[in-house]
């Protein structure tokens, strides 16, 4: 785990709106995550996002993470970005940024619910002083963002159902029917305790093909929801029934809920 750099490293947190962001040479919308001071001796450090999961929705997907140098050079070892799933990726950077030049990572695929993006970097001793690391995430969305959930403003998310659940490893069933709609993708939010889920199948109805066999293998923390997990195939479909392989994390605060929640 990265630990949090000295105080010379301060977070320079910004409070992040939908006119912050800004668009690219091709139409491209960038969105501010944040920027961090960058001292002269190698060191690690974290830029945590710190956005609801209204923000995401609203704002992302995102499809790539650019680091821009700025007031000084700045070599980059490494990056790591963490979901608020748990998921994380790993890239090797290993390149000098010169003041305004950037490096871009493409996320494979779209992401959202961006928790914090952990990185190694040093600034190069120079007379120009102290440099800053600026972040930004392109947007899969073009344009303006909508409003935010609602009729007409992008993908809409329905709650299918919920199940308590023990601390033993259960399995259990979520029956949700045709008259739910049809979805792409599905989320996960516990609730009361830690939960951590180990597979799911999702069955479809009509002719949509065979069950999805899902393995999850992530610990939700209390409270938090899951990245949208993709369903296969290209087209919404029709969930009949979900069937998962979960457990609480024993400790003093009780049993969990696990909701499940359908993205059209």
């Amino acid at each position: 785990m990265f630990r949090i750099a000295s105080a010379a490293a301060l977070l320079l947190t910004l409070m992040i709106t939908p006119s912050a962001a800004q668009k690219g040479p091709g139409g491209e919308r960038w969105v501010p995550l944040g920027e961090k001071s960058v001292g002269f001796l190698v060191d690690r450090d974290v830029l945590s996002v710190n956005q609801k999961s209204e923000w995401f929705d609203r704002e992302g997907p995102f499809r790539k993470v650019r680091f821009t140098a700025e007031g000084n050079d700045i070599h980059l070892t490494s990056i790591r970005i963490v979901y608020l799933n748990g998921f994380a990726e790993n890239f090797a950077a290993n390149q000098n940024l010169r003041p305004k030049q950037s490096l871009t990572v493409d996320l494979r695929g779209d992401r959202s619910y961006i928790q914090q993006i952990e990185f190694v970097y040093r600034s190069r001793l120079s007379f120009k002083g102290q440099a800053t690391l600026r972040v930004d995430a392109e947007s899969a969305r073009r344009g303006s963002p909508g409003p935010g959930p609602g009729p007409g403003s992008g993908p809409q998310v329905e709650l299918l159902g919920s199940q308590k659940i023990g601390f033993a490893v259960d399995r259990d069933v979520l029956r949700v029917g045709r008259k739910e709609g049809r979805f792409r993708r599905i989320a996960l939010r516990a609730l009361d305790n830690d939960i951590e889920v180990l597979d799911m199948k999702v069955h479809y109805g009509g002719r949509s093909g065979p069950p999805d066999d899902i393995q999850v293998r992530r610990v939700l923390r209390a409270g938090q929801r899951s990245e949208p997990i993709d369903l296969r195939g290209n087209e919404p479909r029709v969930i009949e029934r979900i069937e998962f392989v979960y457990r609480a994390r024993p400790n003093f605060r009780g049993a969990a809920t696990l909701e499940i929640y359908g993205v059209h």
